[in-house]
C-alpha cells in the first residue's frame, strides 16, 4: 500500500507539472504557451543547448565574418589594385633571326611618345657567363642582362649601396655594373667601387640592390648598360633582345596593342607584345574564389549544427517520453507535441545564428582594427545569417518531432 501510494503521488505531481504548462482538455496550443515552452526546454539544460548550438554559431559566424570582410577587403583591395595595377609591358620578336632595327632609338621614341608611356628601354638577356671576383680565379656562371636606362627605370631597383648608371654609362659603353645582393654576397663584394671580372674583363661594381618593383628575374642576373653587355654578346650564343615597357595605371592593355607595330609599323605580326591579364578581372576572380571556399566551409558547419542539434532533439526525446505520454494523456493533441519540438530545435538554432552573428561581426571589427581598415557590415547578411540557423534548427527537428508525435500515452507511461 505504501508503494502504492508513492507511485501514485510521484504521477500526480508529474501531472500537476505539466498542467501548469499546457491546459487539460485544450484543443489549441496558444503561441505564449509554445515560445514559452520552448524557452522553458532550452534553459533548462544550458551546457546541453550551449554545446548544441555550436555547430551553428560557427557557421553563423563564418557566415557573416567572411561576408564582412569580403566586403571591407573589397574597398581596400580595389585602391590597392589601382595603385599596383601591372603597368608593364614586354615586346619581343617572333623570329630572332630579324635585324636588331626595331629596338633603335627612333623605334623606342616613337613608343615613349604613345600616351600612357612612363619609360620604355631596350634589354639584352645573355647566356649564363663566368664571374670572377679576381682573375686566375675560378668563376661561377651567373645571368647577365644589358639594360639601357629606360629599360632600368622600368625594373626599378632598389639601390642598397652606390649608384645606378645613367644615360652617360650607356653612351660611352662604360663598363660598370649594379649586382643583387645575394650576388654579391656570393662574389664577396661588400661595397661598391671594386671590380669583377666576366669573362677577364674588369667591371666596376656602381651599385649594390636588393629589390626590383618589375621583372624579379633581375634579382638573379648582373645588370649593366645594353652597350656593354653587346661586347660579351657573341654569335655562338647570341642574347635575347626584348622591349620594356612601363604605362601608366590601366594602360597595359592599350599599350601592348600598340607598341608592337610602333615599334616596327613597316613589318606587322613580326613583333609580339605581352601585356598582362586586366587586374580587374583576376580580383574578381580572386574574390570570387575566396567567398566561395568560405561560404562552402559554412554551409558545413551549418549541416554539422544541423546533426548537432537533431541528435540533441533525438536524446530528448528518449528522456522525456514520459512527459510527452503525460501531456498526451492530459488532452495535448500530436500537432502539439510536434510544434513543441520543432519550436525547441529552432529556438536553438536561432540562438545559435544570434551568437554567431556576434562573433562574425566581432572578428570583423577586430581585423579592420588590427590592419586599420574600414569595416564595412552587411545588415542583410546578418539577418540572412539570423535565418537560416533558425531554418537549419527548424529542419534538424523534422525527423525528432514526427518521431515524438507518434509516441502512444500508454506506452509512455508504462516507462
Amino acid at each position: 500500500m505504501t508503494l502504492f501510494r508513492f507511485r501514485f503521488t510521484s504521477t500526480r505531481r508529474q501531472i500537476r507539472a505539466v498542467s501548469e504548462t499546457l491546459p487539460v482538455r485544450t484543443a489549441r496550443l496558444r503561441m505564449a504557451d509554445w515560445v514559452r515552452e520552448a524557452s522553458l526546454s532550452v534553459s533548462r539544460n544550458a551546457g546541453r543547448s550551449t554545446v548544441t548550438v555550436l555547430g551553428t554559431a560557427l557557421g553563423s559566424a563564418a557566415f557573416v565574418a567572411t561576408l564582412g570582410l569580403g566586403s571591407t577587403l573589397q574597398r581596400q583591395v580595389s585602391d590597392s589594385f589601382d595603385v599596383r595595377r601591372a603597368t608593364e609591358v614586354v615586346v619581343r620578336p617572333e623570329d630572332k633571326s630579324i635585324d636588331h632595327q626595331w629596338q633603335s632609338d627612333a623605334s623606342l621614341e616613337r613608343v615613349r611618345r604613345l600616351n600612357g608611356v612612363t619609360s620604355v628601354g631596350r634589354r639584352l638577356s645573355l647566356p649564363e657567363q663566368t664571374v670572377t671576383r679576381a682573375l686566375a680565379v675560378e668563376g661561377s656562371a651567373m645571368n647577365v642582362i644589358g639594360a639601357d636606362p629606360g629599360a632600368l627605370a622600368v625594373i626599378q631597383p632598389r639601390i642598397l649601396q652606390g649608384r645606378s648608371y645613367d644615360a652617360f654609362h650607356e653612351r660611352t659603353r662604360s663598363r660598370v655594373v649594379l649586382v643583387p645582393q645575394a650576388l654579391a654576397q656570393s662574389l664577396a663584394v661588400d661595397r661598391p667601387g671594386v671590380a669583377i671580372f666576366i669573362h677577364d674583363r674588369a667591371y666596376t661594381v656602381a651599385g649594390i640592390f636588393d629589390e626590383v618593383q618589375r621583372r624579379p628575374e633581375s634579382l638573379l642576373a648582373i645588370l649593366m648598360p645594353a652597350s656593354a653587355a653587346q661586347e660579351l654578346e657573341n654569335s655562338r650564343q647570341p642574347g635575347e633582345r626584348d622591349v620594356l615597357v612601363a604605362t601608366a595605371p590601366g594602360a597595359a592593355q592599350l599599350i601592348g596593342g600598340q607598341a608592337a607595330l610602333a615599334l616596327r609599323p613597316e613589318g606587322p605580326g613580326v613583333l609580339r607584345s605581352i601585356a598582362p591579364a586586366d587586374p580587374r578581372t583576376m580580383r574578381r576572380e580572386i574574390e570570387s574564389s575566396i567567398t566561395t571556399s568560405s561560404l562552402l566551409l559554412s554551409l558545413i558547419s551549418l549541416v554539422a549544427g544541423a546533426l548537432s542539434i537533431a541528435n540533441a532533439a533525438m536524446a530528448s526525446i528518449a528522456v522525456r517520453t514520459p512527459e510527452i505520454g503525460l501531456r498526451r494523456a492530459i488532452g495535448a493533441r500530436r500537432i502539439h507535441i510536434f510544434a513543441q519540438l520543432i519550436g525547441e530545435t529552432t529556438a536553438l538554432g536561432s540562438l545559435g545564428g544570434l551568437v554567431g552573428v556576434g562573433a562574425g561581426v566581432v572578428a570583423i571589427c577586430v581585423v579592420s582594427l588590427i590592419n586599420t581598415w574600414s569595416p564595412v557590415l552587411d545588415l542583410r547578411a546578418t539577418a540572412l545569417a539570423v535565418a537560416l540557423s533558425a531554418a537549419t534548427g527548424l529542419l534538424a527537428g523534422l525527423w525528432p518531432a514526427a518521431k515524438a508525435m507518434r509516441i502512444q500515452p500508454v506506452a509512455a507511461l508504462q516507462r
